[in-house]
């Protein structure tokens, strides 16, 4: 019996040990930035919602949470959002489609408007047509 205890200890540690793993490879996955093909900039956010490009610098508003097909701000906790109008902001988290996004190659698309995100030379951002053209791109 003894032996058996002590098999079953070193298979539950082991499995701890697993699952910690995982969920320590998961958090890394989860946390990303978007770099804009073109332009080389970072989809970067304030603390207004205002969204834009910037020369990447590692902080926190670049960087995104995705979960499902959300992209939360990492320093606001706001989801990435968007409107039939091509405005791109972000806004507490909602549920709805103008905050879900999925990715086709190196485009993120919105849901709710089948809009692709893109950027400029300047830090703008908005949704346009997808035109496959790299200010689209991202990686």
């Amino acid at each position: 019996m003894r032996k058996l205890n002590h098999t079953v200890t070193k298979a539950a540690a082991v499995a701890a040990v697993g699952l910690m793993m995982l969920s320590m490879s998961a958090d890394a996955q989860a946390t990303k930035s978007f770099v804009n093909v073109s332009t080389g900039f970072c989809l970067d956010n304030n603390a207004n919602g205002i969204v834009y490009t910037l020369g990447c610098n590692g902080g926190n508003y670049q960087n995104w949470n995705q979960s499902g097909g959300s992209l939360i701000n990492v320093s606001t906790g706001f989801c990435l959002d968007s409107n039939g109008n091509g405005s791109v902001y972000t806004l507490p988290c909602n549920g709805g489609n103008y905050q879900n996004w999925y990715q086709s190659g190196g485009r993120l698309i919105n849901v709710s408007t089948g809009l692709c995100l893109d950027s400029n030379g300047g830090g703008s951002v908005y949704t346009l047509p997808c035109n496959g053209g790299n200010y689209q791109n991202w990686y």
